[in-house]
């Protein structure tokens, strides 16, 4: 066989190992739901791990109604929702309008 004859051979043999799917090791990586998730979370306020003093920067959050967060879910248990937080006396519609996208419940 000539040279050229005997590359053809051999580049012609290995076209099937080029059409093989990649194995699961090959394939790249997809990040985890919960990196994209953390980003959009960045910032805010847990109501349930935060303290009277990080719940008093929200917006017509002062003090007192800062304690009575910490105090309902003392009494009360976790938020399952950051809608609960117009649950606490002195919250009304309009505090969890304007703070509800500094807010989350985890």
């Amino acid at each position: 066989m000539n040279r050229k004859t005997l590359l053809t051979a051999l580049l012609l043999g290995c076209l099937p190992l080029l059409s093989q799917p990649l194995l699961a090791a090959d394939k790249p990586v997809a990040k985890p739901a919960t990196t994209l998730t953390s980003a959009k979370e960045a910032g805010k306020i847990n109501l349930n791990t935060a303290s009277a003093d990080e719940l008093a920067a929200l917006k017509g959050i002062g003090e007192k109604k800062a304690q009575a967060i910490v105090d309902y879910r003392e009494k009360q248990g976790k938020f399952t929702s950051v809608d609960q937080l117009a649950d606490v006396s002195g919250i009304g519609p309009a505090t969890l309008d304007a703070n509800r996208d500094m807010i989350i419940v985890k």
